[in-house]
């Protein structure tokens, strides 16, 4: 049996660090919460250590079908003015169809008592620099940067991609989020969803800005049943995935993750259904 080091490594960190649980834009009704704790037993090494995660400057965003010649002509002005260092310039075309300009690496490391993340002195001053660089006449080219995670290149089976789920809703099981031990989030969605496939399921991933999910199966509108209270509840076919230990919790980064009930308590995050992303028209 193939193993998958990057679903199954790294996670004990992860779990006892109390990492926060961020919701996916694409998130709808949330299904029926099982007492169940199937988390995924992993160990393993930190992939950056001490000196925390990447992250860079993301100074400019620009869609259309010439994006990537524009944004290579600006990116080479930047790299020609003073102050700035030309080898931490670079571009990016992602895939959500924007060409994107960004500056520098940094290594940011979180507070583990506060949650907190440092900001390197040069990162502030770097990205005060860029804020203030611009015209003559005082116009300001990149006003809008701010400081990002660290682009990766997206990993996976392409056929195995939500987008290319024929449906409306699938059924989340899974979300990977990066962390200053954790980095590789993409790898492991991807290790997960194939794992979940050998298994015999409908698997797919989907790969957003600062997190990865898992999903299993493709429904209908028909998926979400709305009651005469107002308050939907999904069919009876998801409802019956859902009774599968693999498919009960919305795992996050190998792990069940609870919330707090209001009294007292903690109740497990369970899977849910969420929205298959369609891309824009004129988008890859």
């Amino acid at each position: 049996m193939k193993e998958y080091p990057l679903f199954r490594s790294r996670m004990h960190a992860l779990r006892t660090n109390g990492v926060r649980h961020a919701a996916l834009g694409i998130l709808v009704v949330a299904g029926c919460a099982t007492p169940e704790n199937n988390a995924v037993a992993a160990q393993g090494g930190s992939l950056f250590g001490s000196k925390g995660s990447p992250w860079t400057i993301q100074c400019l965003e620009i869609q259309g079908a010439d994006r990537m010649q524009r944004i290579e002509s600006i990116a080479e002005s930047l790299r020609r003015t003073a102050g700035i260092r030309p080898k931490d310039v670079f571009v990016r075309d992602e895939e959500d169809g924007f060409a994107r300009l960004y500056y520098g690496t940094y290594n940011r490391r979180t507070d583990k008592k506060t949650g907190k993340k440092s900001t390197p002195p040069q990162l502030q001053k770097d990205l005060e620099l860029i804020k203030q660089l611009g015209s003559e006449s005082g116009q300001r080219y990149f006003v809008q940067s701010m400081m990002v995670r660290m682009p990766t290149p997206n990993v996976g089976n392409p056929t195995w991609a939500l987008s290319q789920a024929k449906g409306v809703y699938s059924l989340q099981v899974a979300v990977f989020e990066p962390h200053d031990d954790f980095w590789e989030y993409k790898q492991a969605a991807a290790e997960y969803c194939e794992f979940l496939r050998k298994k015999g399921y409908e698997a797919y991933y989907h790969h957003a800005t600062a997190s990865s999910m898992v999903t299993v199966g493709s429904f209908g509108k028909e998926a979400v049943v709305n009651m005469p209270q107002g308050l939907p509840k999904y069919s009876a076919e998801v409802a019956e995935l859902q009774e599968n230990e693999l498919m009960k919790h919305n795992l996050l980064n190998g792990a069940v993750y609870y919330v707090r009930d209001g009294k007292g308590g903690r109740t497990p995050v369970p899977s849910r259904l969420v929205e298959i992303p369609r891309s824009a028209p004129g988008q890859p």
